[in-house]
């Protein structure tokens, strides 16, 4: 039986999805990323690598790369990559401080190059030609695709194959087009040369097809579920191939032998090395490379962490197809053999769902990670009759049709979407950055101490007062420029415009956090209105005219708290109204009050029972009966900002001490898991980090409290799918991690460092998440 490939090794320094890679020798590998940089890789030892070179000679994404061999006039070779600037760069790979020649040509992304035998260039545009370039000089132009170019093959010097998004593979002798290849019906992502046959192409229609020069296609291989990116031939001639379904593959015969699963979505380029072991780069910025020879495989340890990190992939129930959980086997399944290569199983392993893959070489059930449902800000979304999480307007300025819907589930790449739309709508290639960039910003959140969530009062649904505000009133946000119109033309329902910040080149250290945060900004007029129009329908328990008059004289005080004084009758009221109003009437008065708590906590501990803040909070929120309907989810939100809240001034601090154990209730998996909305999340996480810098800066410590709100925060970090309330989880766990040895053990026991592989690999190109994780990753074990 063929020997299995296993990682090798795993190459960290890439902040962006690395999209093409390649090798000038078995010790010398190169990657291109999103992150405009190219980057070179030396061995040092039989797995292991070091990283060499940085060229920065592009200004924008670098999509492409080739590499010329060594020669009299270059003996180490010559790299050269491509990119959305629409240059091309030729680097000594020495010398990473300018490129020995940059050339000039194409008018879109440069997305295709390739190398003939005699050292020229070809290359491949979305601007739908290709150009072969001889002594670095523009050689001629292959024009007669009619989208944009995917991939070029230099068969002879002369003799060029171009594959692009109208669905055909062209081929061209001296600049004349001499056959046209139909068969796929997608877009034709990869080409390679097959020795003694001809080539083979991969495809967006999921299939490998292979063909010979005379134009026939001699096998068509089926086994990817989705987009198949990047395709290379081995020297046994094997084929291997990547793609959207998170899947390297290999192929022998016409069959797949060997899936090996990435922790990436996207896997966007596979390459062979000279000794036939394999390199791999994807979206979540990393280099892999797999061998088939035992001396060149990763120690067990680091086979294991690879294992584990696959194994805590989260997959998207809609990439699986409905799944009935009560009518899945259970672990017992796992005990029959798969029946072919990659198959896939659901299995119900005490109530999760886990999918497991079929190794035919291991011949074993490898888990791949747990199905869960859709995600996203709320409800899904109808669009042709299928649900996403996202459906985007975009005004293309264009007449009566020029509203466009962009649909999007938050477990897609956004350059897929992007490019989908691009093709469906029939659009200029060029938006491509533009429309991805818009999708990545609008279904996340933003920078720790911002937040953009309005959520729309429930029972207007109206904007007039939104109980969701930002969590500091500073910091400007940028609305996004439509690509079409160069307006403000995008309206996502479910999205709002963010801000985004760049952390400085000399980066300080996150961890340990040692301020709390708040939230405080709101509208008060607004609420005030509301509250008069609530109280108005309250018939004979509204309040008397002179308590809505000392109601509203005490809101005076929210509006300069460092200038006057606060009216006690005031709070009173405000306690006896989120005591007695119906709980579907009682947000205002929730949300004035947890703007109290902030400024003036011990006018608040005198008035509500017992000088009890937290359990009062807790109760008037209904955190003590959760529930996930919406009128509970608001309640509940403003509950917890309110708890949040007390941590700001010295006498709620004392007053949270006494509390500590209510407030650790509240936190706990079986209450927070009622609330999914992003509000109430940003509220629960804002909370975690307070509790978390609490705990960890007292003369005092309770080491039960502090192990208790760990095992909470790994818990949430299992769950949370928004970046800004995902960030802050982690920088409160990891300030408990920083400073308590008790929460380090407790957090290793449950598993906390999978968890951040996991984060890490799915969370790819978001620096803040990155930084924070990598300061948290040597304060866990893998258990």
């Amino acid at each position: 039986m063929t020997v299995a490939f296993k990682l090798q090794s795993s190459l960290h320094s890439h902040e962006q999805d690395v999209r093409a890679v390649g090798a000038l020798s078995n010790d010398l590998i190169v990657s291109a990323a999103r992150d405009k940089t190219v980057r070179t890789w030396k061995r040092i030892g039989p797995n292991q690598f070091q990283p060499g070179n940085v060229f920065r000679g592009h200004d924008h994404f670098v999509n492409s790369l080739a590499t010329i061999p060594p020669s009299e006039r270059h003996p180490e070779g010559l790299i050269v990559s491509g990119g959305s600037d629409k240059l091309i760069n030729v680097y000594d790979p020495s010398h990473p401080e300018t490129a020995l020649f940059t050339l000039v040509g194409h008018s879109e992304n440069v997305s295709a190059l390739a190398t003939t035998p005699g050292g020229n260039i070809v290359s491949g545009s979305w601007d739908k030609t290709a150009i072969v370039w001889k002594d670095y000089q523009q050689a001629y132009t292959l024009k007669g695709h009619t989208a944009a170019v995917w991939a070029v093959l230099a068969i002879e010097e002369d003799l060029i194959l171009t594959a692009a998004a109208d669905k055909t593979i062209r081929l061209w002798q001296h600049g004349k087009q001499v056959k046209v290849f139909h068969g796929h019906t997608d877009a034709v992502r990869g080409l390679a040369v097959v020795p003694g046959i001809g080539f083979v192409s991969c495809s967006n229609d999921s299939t490998l097809r292979v063909w010979t020069l005379d134009g026939d296609c001699v096998q068509e291989l089926s086994g990817h579920t989705s987009f198949v990116y990047s395709i290379t031939v081995l020297g046994t001639g094997e084929f291997a191939s990547a793609g959207e379904d998170r899947t390297v593959r290999i192929w022998k015969d016409g069959q797949c032998i060997q899936t090996m699963q990435q922790p990436c979505i996207s896997v966007w380029t596979v390459s062979a090395l000279p000794n036939d072991d394999i390199v791999v780069g994807g979206s979540d910025c990393v280099v892999r490379l797999f061998t088939r020879v035992p001396q060149r495989m990763a120690d067990a340890e680091t086979q294991k962490q690879f294992d584990d990190l696959i194994a805590a992939q989260s997959i998207p129930s809609n990439q699986v197809g409905d799944i009935n959980k009560e009518k899945l086997l259970g672990p017992e399944a796992l005990k029959q053999p798969g029946k072919k290569e990659g198959q896939v199983i659901m299995v119900n392993v005490n109530g999760t769902v886990e999918a497991h893959q079929w190794s035919s070489q291991t011949q074993t059930w490898q888990k791949i990670g747990d199905v869960v449902g859709g995600v996203g800000s709320g409800n899904k979304q109808l669009y042709e009759g299928k649900e996403y999480d996202y459906v985007f307007d975009i005004d293309i300025g264009a007449g009566p049709n020029a509203m466009l819907k962009l649909p999007y589930n938050v477990s897609e790449n956004p350059y897929t979407a992007a490019q989908n739309f691009i093709w469906r709508n029939e659009l200029s290639q060029g938006f491509l950055d533009q429309i991805a960039d818009f999708i990545t910003k609008n279904a996340q959140g933003v920078e720790l101490g911002q937040s953009t969530g309005q959520y729309q009062d429930p029972y207007t649904g109206g904007s007039r007062y939104t109980p969701a505000a930002s969590a500091s009133p500073s910091g400007p946000s940028s609305q996004f420029m439509d690509p079409f119109t160069g307006g403000s033309s995008y309206r996502g329902a479910t999205a709002q415009p963010v801000s985004e910040s760049v952390p400085p080149a000399g980066r300080q250290k996150i961890l340990p956090l040692g301020t709390y945060l708040s939230l405080k900004q709101t509208n008060l007029d607004a609420v005030l209105a509301k509250l008069q129009s609530i109280d108005s329908e309250m018939g004979d328990q509204k309040l008397s005219d002179g308590e809505m008059n000392t109601l509203s004289m005490a809101l005076g005080y929210l509006s300069n708290p460092s200038g006057s004084t606060v009216d006690k009758a005031g709070v009173g009221i405000l306690i006896k109204l989120c005591a007695t109003l119906p709980p579907a009437k009682r947000f205002p008065a929730l949300d004035l009050l947890r703007l109290f708590v902030l400024y003036t906590p011990e006018s608040v501990s005198e008035a509500v029972p017992d000088n009890d803040i937290i359990g009062f909070l807790r109760n008037a929120g209904g955190l003590a009966t959760p529930n996930s309907d919406k009128i509970s989810t608001t309640n509940a939100m403003l509950a917890y900002r309110g708890l949040a809240n007390l941590f700001i001034k010295p006498h709620g601090r004392e007053l949270i001490w006494s509390k500590r154990h209510t407030l650790s209730e509240v936190l706990q998996p079986d209450v927070f898991a009622a609330y999914n909305g992003k509000p109430a999340r940003l509220a629960i996480s804002t909370l975690a980090v307070n509790f978390a810098v609490f705990l960890t800066t007292r003369e005092e410590n309770d080491e039960d409290c502090e192990m208790g709100l760990t095992g909470s925060l790994v818990e949430l970090l299992k769950v949370e799918k928004d970046e800004e309330n995902l960030y802050r989880l982690l920088v409160a766990l990891g300030t408990l991690m920083n400073r308590s040895e008790p929460c380090r053990e407790a957090g290793s026991i449950m598993g906390a460092k999978v968890e951040l592989l996991r984060i890490k690999s799915q969370e790819s190109g978001k620096l803040r998440i990155q930084h924070v994780i990598d300061e948290m990753l040597p304060l866990v074990k893998l258990e």
